[in-house]
């Protein structure tokens, strides 16, 4: 009887053709999915982009309603009877409303520039001090607006870092109008500027604000995420602003923090690399020194522990 051989062609050719064709089709089969994630992610970043646009049309509307509705009432003045109090009042509210519309515009370009990629850096010896000491000047309009108290520590100690003016700035600003926008009426930020024991800079931020959750903790932190606060979308919740701050820190080797607890405020640590660019330790994850601000109490009777 003759018995079937498998092997008809020497060598082993068929195993070798079948494995050969199956490798093939497994290549075939990871290039699809590539290109089907690939198009899931692209048809997700332009979901978000549209979103952010929709929620950024409404905070572009916004104040620019207020400062055409005030506007028009103090050209009409006689019109309206108003005194001259009422008029200074009006006055500061149009002054409100465009630094509020200006910030807005700012993150949008921000936005922009960091997805094209056309953000340049130029590392430096920079002052942190005097940073923050400008970035809180532009700060003041939108906290007196929104009625939060800013309060800085240390405001003599100077405190150099390696990085970029520009970019420390904004990156100081955004982190500053997130803390403005989660606070309520009465609401206390603190800021210090230090050195820690590493020689790096750091700047902290703390508010006592509505703060987050882990999930919108993560969520905040990518570009174009809003984190869901119902119906009321007007200026709460963190926006962009966390996200374009921390790209910004790391494009200059630069460590981001965040710890936020709901209902208890957020903190937030910005560390730029020493100014001698000779240490090469990165710096910890935790509160650095006895001095930073994660160390102090933001208000009379409140535990220390709660931000460590």
């Amino acid at each position: 009887m003759r018995t079937l051989n498998v092997f008809s062609q020497s060598g082993g050719s068929l195993i070798a053709n079948f494995g050969s064709r199956m490798g093939d089709a497994i290549v075939r089969r990871r290039a699809e999915i590539e290109i089907r994630a690939s198009r899931i992610e692209a048809d997700l970043a332009i979901k978000a982009r549209s979103e952010f646009l929709a929620n950024m049309n409404h905070e572009l509307r916004t104040p620019l309603n207020a400062i055409i509705g005030f506007a028009t009432m103090l050209r009409d003045s006689g019109e309206y009877r108003l005194s001259e109090e009422q008029k200074d009042s009006y006055a500061e509210y149009i002054l409100q409303s465009a630094d509020l519309l200006l910030g807005h515009i700012n993150t949008i370009l921000e936005v922009a520039s960091l997805e094209s990629g056309s953000v340049e850096v130029h590392d430096e010896e920079v002052a942190i001090h005097s940073i923050l000491g400008e970035a809180l000047e532009r700060a003041e309009i939108q906290a007196n607006a929104g009625k939060v108290s800013i309060e800085r520590r240390n405001a003599d100690q100077e405190v150099n870092a390696w990085g970029d003016a520009e970019r420390i700035g904004q990156a100081i600003d955004q982190v500053l109008q997130t803390a403005i926008r989660s606070c309520a009426e009465g609401g206390r930020i603190l800021v210090r500027a230090c050195t820690d024991d590493k020689g790096w800079g750091e700047i902290a931020v703390r508010d006592n604000g509505e703060g987050l959750t882990p999930e919108e903790t993560k969520s905040a932190l990518e570009a174009f995420e809003q984190v869901h606060r119902g119906l009321d979308r007007s200026f709460s919740g963190p926006g962009v602003g966390y996200a374009i701050a921390k790209t910004f820190v790391e494009m200059q080797g630069g460590r981001f923090f965040i710890k936020s607890r709901k209902g208890q405020g957020t903190l937030v640590r910005l560390l730029l690399p020493p100014s001698n660019r000779q240490s090469s330790v990165n710096p910890s994850p935790v509160a650095p020194s006895e001095n930073a601000v994660a160390k102090a109490p933001l208000m009379n009777g409140e535990k220390t522990e709660h931000a460590a």
